[in-house]
């Protein structure tokens, strides 16, 4: 689904991504983990091109989304993303939220946006705050109705970015059980996190990352029992 090849990002002289190539097929679960600046966010945010590559190609279904002339917008609608501050419109409830984009991109009509997000809440089980404002929500609310509003656009690809780092932690789990939920119904998900308990029960793959490289990769099991590079066992030592 998606084929990274050489992929560089610098900001300045900062040369974050060093040649990071990569393939994620439909139905993966790959988790990124390594320490903060290691460049798992900019790896994350050039697959959607929210930022744009310094040099490298990216893949996605078949197209060449790093191409000047691709419709990235065009693209996105296939790719959901959810931020680690959430990102929903304070002004806006939260049936607005979620029907915004695909009635707006007219990928359906308003009845039916509605009916769609009402289904989405229920699965979540914030049906109740349809018509509330994202101000009186609680931060592990937001982010489910984060979750929502990329799932009411019918993504082949969800990329979280942190999703639990900004919650309280007893407002973790109830995201991480959204998310595993959307895994186990077979979305195809890259996910940036610090939850190694998530990296262990949901991903298919987890990626270690450290000064702008894939250090090492593995099922979980082995990535956690048996690590390979120096780099990575003392990295687990510090986070297990």
């Amino acid at each position: 689904m998606i084929i990274v090849k050489d992929l560089h990002k610098k900001f300045g002289g900062n040369h974050v991504l060093r040649g990071v190539d990569y393939h994620i097929h439909q139905g993966e679960k790959i988790v990124v983990v390594g320490p903060s600046g290691s460049g798992k966010s900019t790896f994350l945010r050039c697959l959607n091109l929210l930022e744009i590559p310094t040099s490298g190609e990216i893949w996605f279904d078949g197209q060449l989304i790093t191409d000047p002339k691709i419709n990235i917008n065009k693209v996105r609608q296939h790719m959901g993303m959810v931020f680690q501050h959430f990102n929903l419109f304070n002004n806006l409830t939260i049936m607005e939220n979620i029907t915004l984009a695909p009635v707006k991109l007219k990928l359906m009509a308003e009845e039916e946006a509605k009916e769609n997000a009402l289904k989405l809440l229920n699965r979540v089980g914030l049906a109740e705050k349809a018509d509330a404002y994202p101000g009186s929500l609680s931060g592990g609310q937001k982010q489910r109705i984060a979750i929502v509003r990329s799932l009411a656009m019918s993504p082949k690809l969800m990329l979280f970015d942190e999703p639990t780092s900004a919650l309280d932690p007893e407002m973790v789990g109830e995201v991480l059980e959204v998310m595993k939920e959307l895994a186990e119904s077979g979305m195809t998900m890259v996910v940036v996190t610090h939850e190694m308990g998530f990296a262990r029960e949901v991903g298919t793959k987890v990626l270690f990352m450290d000064e702008g490289n894939i250090i090492e990769e593995n099922t979980p099991q082995e990535f956690f029992a048996n690590p390979q590079s120096p780099r990575l066992k003392e990295f687990l030592s510090k986070v297990l």
